[in-house]
């Protein structure tokens, strides 16, 4: 294992996995590919923590090919190639999804693609679900709620669904430029999502506020991370 992917990604991701206890020995976890730089880096790197870590988990990676990806065989012979445990469920639905619409359906292609993967795990065995959501997503989740819901929330690191699934968040602490950065050191062929309505535009708006803020509050993203683990209920109104 070279050094710079220590630096760069490893020492974060084992650090959220150690705080938030989120996986064990003999772990079955799914991880939800979607081909971005995110998911794909966390399929990376949870091998790579499973084969050099000191315990032993089951890592497979889950790709619900909606009918709108674009360099899926190219993905998935990279993953072959680096011994990675790639499976590809095809359901066709995003086209119907999309077609014609005036809004965009973002939100219920996002529900079925959970839900396949959720199904997939209970069928499989899979006692763990591993999603890439990263720190940027963590603040811009908080971001989102204040705007659209006016209440302070954000995803939690870990946390069991009603079928005893534990949904797991190892990217907490990782920067996207971090990512970027990983995902082009390992030349990793990223797959792309074809739909024109790929980007969701309440997070694109976040996303944008945040940016504005960091312009002059650099350290802004970790002090959201900190304040959510830091919260003073006596000062809450």
């Amino acid at each position: 294992m070279k050094r710079w992917m220590q630096n760069l990604y490893l020492k974060s991701i084992r650090n959220a996995i150690d705080t938030y206890a989120m996986i064990e020995e003999g772990d079955r976890i799914l991880i939800g590919v979607s081909g971005g730089k995110d998911s794909s880096l966390l399929f990376y790197a949870l091998n790579q923590l499973n084969q050099f870590g000191s315990k032993s988990f089951k890592v497979t990676g889950l790709t619900v090919d909606h009918g709108l990806i674009g360099n899926l065989p190219t993905y998935h012979t990279f993953c072959k190639e680096n011994g990675l445990d790639h499976v590809v469920h095809e359901e066709h639905y995003a086209k119907n999804l999309s077609h014609d619409k005036v809004y965009a359906p973002c939100y219920t292609c996002s529900r079925l693609r959970k839900g396949i993967i959720k199904r997939y795990a209970q069928q499989n065995g899979y006692n763990k679900i591993a999603m890439g959501h990263t720190k940027d997503d963590f603040v811009e989740t908080f971001m989102m709620n204040i705007m659209q819901h006016g209440k302070i929330a954000t995803m939690r690191p870990v946390s069991t669904t009603d079928d005893g699934i534990t949904m797991i968040r190892p990217l907490i602490f990782l920067e996207e430029t971090a990512i970027i950065k990983s995902i082009e050191l390992l030349e990793f062929p990223l797959m792309m999502d074809t739909c024109e309505f790929a980007k969701e535009r309440l997070r694109s708006k976040a996303e944008g506020l945040i940016k504005q803020i960091e312009l002059t509050s650099p350290e802004f993203s970790d002090k959201v991370i900190q304040a959510l683990s830091n919260v003073d209920l006596e000062r809450l109104l």
